[in-house]
């Protein structure tokens, strides 16, 4: 995330960095205790904030007072982003799969394997099957 102080840099030492998308902007997912938001960070459902390069600091400095581990962050390198109709007109045309989310299936992906590929296989029946695919061959 190439944070400007050495202190974000240290606290997130040992988290893994994932890549996100072909646009360059760094970003944070926060697992908080549900219903509560963080000041700074903006909430995607309850329980899950995410956060950009600007807001590094204060999340060190919430886990520097035991308020959260680093552990209970996500950080990524790019994201994909859409125009208006964009990415309905991609639903629609079967380019993407729509699943349900919750803070706990977001915080217990596994951060060694692919998030898309894990994310069908818990989905099951023909989207698991999708999983295995190469991706060029769906």
């Amino acid at each position: 995330m190439n944070p400007f102080k050495i202190d974000p840099a240290t606290t997130f030492a040992d988290c893994s960095l994932h890549f996100g998308g072909p646009w360059e902007t760094s970003m944070f997912l926060v697992k908080t205790v549900e219903k509560s938001k963080l000041p700074g960070f903006e909430e995607v459902i309850p329980g899950l904030c995410f956060g950009a390069r600007n807001s590094l600091d204060e999340a060190a400095a919430l886990v520097k007072k035991g308020l959260l581990k680093p552990q209970d962050f996500r950080f990524f390198v790019g994201y994909a982003g859409w125009q208006y109709d964009q990415l309905r007109e991609e639903i629609e045309s079967d380019y993407w799969y729509v699943a349900a989310c919750s803070v706990n299936l977001v915080s217990s992906l596994n951060a060694t394997s692919g998030l898309w590929e894990e994310t069908l296989r818990l989905m099951g029946g023909h989207y698991s099957e999708l999983s295995w695919k190469p991706k060029q061959d769906l």
